[in-house]
């Protein structure tokens, strides 16, 4: 039987509604909104010019309207970006603070085929997220309970301590559903194509674990075991989980140091990480 919806904390719900919404959204955004369907969702980030996220959303669809879920410390200067780009386009912009992104895990009750399919299947098999009323949520006792799932299964979280710090290879955001790079242009999009065909992306993300009393915040570095050449890592996100004490934390390093050993020899502050996996394999 499946959980209840839980309540995402730390998380503001954008409508994106009017005649022009799909194509405005599909040209402002790096993922494809146009595989995007009710009850579905979908992942996709926004841009600088420079190929920098500046935020990454979880997106929703609502018959004709886009419900974008973004971290809440990003969310008041990415509506005021997109906004000023909608021009003479039918499209109108709105935070929605009665809304709240709900989930529910589906990990415990998943078919035993879901582990072999791809990536984004999986995700959205493991993951169910819909917008709902906040009186209509039950409260979380865990309210980290979202971004520690997301850790998890590999999808990345960015807040305002980190935004403008990576391109979307950088934290999977490709291996995730989160880039299309069959759809036209987008802000960014040269930059995130050109790491695709004409080279390989310098970092990619991982997941870790920590014995740790204070949880590190993200843009934290992460040391390399030959941090002499001055190669750092930079935390993504992390949360304790309480069951064990432990931190659970995601990661953007170099590439350098993940093969062929498998990034041994990761540290925060002098604490060592353990490496824990994802569901899908990063493409070294």
């Amino acid at each position: 039987m499946s959980n209840p919806y839980t309540p995402a904390t730390g998380f503001t719900v954008i409508r994106c509604s009017g005649s022009d919404a799909q194509e405005f959204l599909q040209n402002q955004l790096s993922g494809d909104v146009l595989q995007v369907s009710e009850p579905g969702w979908g992942l996709s980030g926004y841009c600088s010019p420079k190929g920098r996220l500046l935020a990454i959303f979880f997106i929703c669809r609502q018959e004709d309207d886009f419900l974008l879920l973004t971290d809440s410390s990003v969310a008041q200067s990415v509506i005021a970006r997109l906004q000023m780009f909608v021009l003479r386009s039918a499209v109108t912009l709105e935070l929605c603070p009665e809304k709240s992104l709900a989930f529910r895990d589906e990990t415990v009750d998943a078919r035993p085929e879901v582990a072999t399919s791809d990536s984004v299947s999986r995700l959205q098999s493991c993951l169910t997220i819909a917008v709902m009323d906040k009186s209509r949520v039950e409260v979380s006792q865990n309210e980290h309970r979202f971004r520690k799932l997301c850790i998890e299964l590999g999808i990345p979280v960015l807040d305002a301590r980190i935004s403008e710090a990576f391109i979307p290879q950088s934290v999977n955001l490709d291996l995730v559903g989160g880039v299309s790079f069959q759809k036209g242009c987008y802000p960014g999009q040269e930059v995130v194509a050109r790491v695709r065909y004409r080279g390989t992306p310098k970092q990619r993300m991982i997941g870790a674990s920590m014995e740790a009393d204070k949880v590190p915040a993200p843009g934290s570095k992460v040391n390399c075991r030959d941090g002499s050449s001055g190669r750092e890592g930079t935390v993504v996100c992390a949360v304790t989980e309480p069951e064990t004490n432990q931190t659970l934390l995601l990661a953007s390093v170099p590439t350098a140091v993940l093969a062929p050993s498998g990034a041994e020899g990761l540290s925060i502050a002098g604490i060592p990480l353990t490496i824990r996996p994802f569901g899908y394999t990063l493409p070294l």
